[in-house]
């Protein structure tokens, strides 16, 4: 058995990714849920954050804070000492002896109070570029206006009695000092005084005493100076400024705080979206597709729905998939069928491929669906074809042409016989009357012949890589100008690589958000191992196949990679009008007036 080189795809080649603007869309879009529920989960945050927190009034009560009192022993003011170090008096207005005072002035607990402050109480000294500025400002946070301006006050307040009881003290002291220095001076004197009256006058020990009673009675009279001087001093630390009373809620409004809350949640949800796209490897668009395989995406299709046949019993029963040209032929899904023909008979022209295989990547795609929607519409065309049920572990053909699936290509490989015989191939081998549930026209039923999977088998994989099926398949090749087989999905089975060593080349098929990047790969590299040529990839859509086909960087499905190649119009081979645009195509000639072509004549099998 000879197997057949790859066919020189020279003139397809993928294009390099990038990212645009529209694939960031597409990566939303895809995870909008995600999206616009973590954004409602924002701003469910945001408001109850709101609704929690309440609205919140912030009053001010300014200081201006005055230097510390010079004491008449203290050299003479300068500037540099009549400024305040105003960083400490911040610590000091936010100390627990101002916090108790304050609580006391608010008919507050003082612990609570001090619990508060780190989240409620503000203390800062504004800033002015031309002097060094000397005045506090206290800010007090409250669910009220009259609770801030209170809270303000009250700390401002409590302020300024710590300072004054500061100075307060510094004064007593003072006093205390300059009163005792009096004391110790007119004690002195005395002490001279009466030194003084026991010398003679004019005598040198008098003239000594009576400077230093000079000198004693100079300080006296300086120190009882001062001690006269003290109650001028002040000593109420500042000049307070009430707080004014706040007309509306500081901060955010609950409708900015929902705003907020939405536009964080939008956020984190767009970086997951992003975070899961890029790690998520399913395949989403036909460029992607391409990119995997390393090979054109030669159409777009939908999905198929299943239909209901009536049964002898009045009952339904399952018909299988429905088949786009059979029950739709006018329809974007039977015109998307129709660009896979068209572009798998142009690659059959150029590369001389009569047998195909249709294999799907994953277990979420039917095969035996593909082939038979190919297979109709190449019957459709004025081709004959041969649709062959090679899938041995559950293929769908029987209930989609409502034929029996036993005795079937089992039958075949297992008999001892030559599988080629003409009279055994004569049992097996049927001409359906209807697809999906759907009558087909006379001339696409006598073109189109089925031989279904028959009776399970084992080791499937050893029987399929036979020179039987080889030669079953090389016997059709003269008598078919087609034969498509289906295969189970390559995840599954190891099936699709001895079927993929049988036949001239093989069609990969992937499903949007459900086939893995990884499994086409594998695939491709698979098939590549094997030698089989690989024509191209069929991508199933969940939704609109428009919507693929307007991708700018997607594949065009009507468009052949390897060139573009006249498809057969059976009207036209009988000389016959084609028929118009939009009605389906007449019954075509009988099957002995169907003309040869290059490819080969399609005899009927005996």
């Amino acid at each position: 058995m000879t197997v057949r080189q790859p066919p020189d795809r020279g003139d397809f080649a993928v294009e390099p990714r990038s990212i645009d603007l529209r694939d960031y869309w597409l990566i939303i879009r895809r995870r909008w849920v995600l999206v616009l529920g973590l954004t409602l989960i924002g701003a469910a945050g945001g408001l109850g954050y709101a609704h929690v927190a309440g609205s919140a009034y912030s009053a001010t009560a300014q200081v201006v804070v005055m230097p510390l009192t010079q004491g008449p022993l203290s050299p003479p003011p300068t500037q540099s000492n009549l400024q305040v170090n105003m960083s400490t008096e911040q610590a000091v207005a936010q100390s627990p002896l101002v916090v108790g005072q304050a609580a006391r002035l608010l008919h507050d607990q003082s612990a609570m109070l001090q619990a508060a402050t780190a989240k409620r109480l503000t203390v800062s000294v504004p800033a002015n570029t031309l002097t060094t500025s000397d005045v506090l400002q206290i800010t007090w946070q409250a669910a009220t206006p009259q609770a801030a301006q209170a809270g303000a006050d009250a700390f401002a307040q409590a302020y300024l009695f710590s300072r004054h009881r500061e100075l307060a003290g510094q004064i007593a002291t003072l006093r205390t000092a300059l009163t005792a220095q009096v004391a110790s001076l007119e004690r002195q004197i005395a002490r001279v005084i009466a030194q003084q009256s026991n010398v003679s006058s004019g005598s040198p020990a008098h003239q000594n005493l009576s400077v230093r009673l000079d000198e004693l009675t100079a300080q006296a009279s300086t120190a009882n100076s001062q001690l006269a001087s003290l109650p001028t001093y002040n000593d109420s630390g500042g000049t307070f400024i009430g707080a004014a009373l706040p007309v509306k809620p500081s901060g955010l409004g609950k409708k900015a705080i929902l705003v907020v809350g939405a536009l964080l949640g939008l956020l984190v949800g767009l970086v997951v979206a992003f975070v899961r796209d890029a790690f998520d490897d399913r395949v989403r668009d036909p460029a992607e597709l391409e990119r995997k395989a390393g090979a054109p995406t030669l159409a777009v299709l939908t999905r198929a729905e299943t239909t209901l046949q009536q049964g002898r019993g009045g009952g339904g029963r399952r018909a299988g998939p429905a088949i786009a040209i059979a029950a739709s032929p006018d329809g974007r899904a039977a015109e998307a069928v129709r660009a896979l023909r068209a572009t798998l008979v142009a690659v059959a022209a150029r590369q001389s491929l009569r047998t195909v295989l249709v294999a799907g990547a994953d277990a979420s795609i039917s095969s035996s669906r593909i082939a038979a929607e190919l297979g109709v519409a190449l019957a459709e065309s004025g081709r004959r074809v041969l649709i062959m049920a090679a899938d041995m572990r559950g293929s769908s053909l029987p209930q989609i042409f409502d034929l029996p699936g036993n005795p079937g290509l089992s039958n075949l490989l297992a008999d001892d016989g030559d599988p080629t015989v003409p009279a055994q191939l004569a049992e097996l081998i049927r001409q359906p009357r209807q697809a999906g549930g759907v009558t087909l026209p006379g001339g696409v039923a006598r073109r189109l012949s089925v031989l279904t999977s028959g009776p399970p088998m084992a080791h499937a994989p050893s029987i399929l890589g036979s020179d039987a099926l080889h030669r079953l398949l090389q016997g059709q090749r003269d008598a078919y100008e087609f034969v498509v087989l289906d295969s189970p999905p390559a995840i599954v089975a190891a099936d699709v690589f001895s079927l993929a060593g049988q036949v001239d080349g093989v069609i990969v098929l992937a499903r949007e958000a459900r086939t893995r990047g990884r499994a086409v790969e594998d695939l491709c590299r698979r098939l590549g191992q094997v030698g089989t040529p690989l024509i191209g990839c069929v991508f199933i859509g969940t939704a609109n196949i428009g919507r693929h086909r307007q991708r700018p960087d997607g594949p065009l499905p009507v468009v052949s990679p390897y060139g573009a190649a006249p498809e057969r119009d059976p009207a036209s081979q009988a000389g016959r009008v084609a028929p118009s645009a939009g009605t389906h195509p007449s019954p075509a000639p009988p099957d002995d007036e169907v003309p040869r072509t290059s490819g080969g004549l399609a005899k009927r099998p005996s």
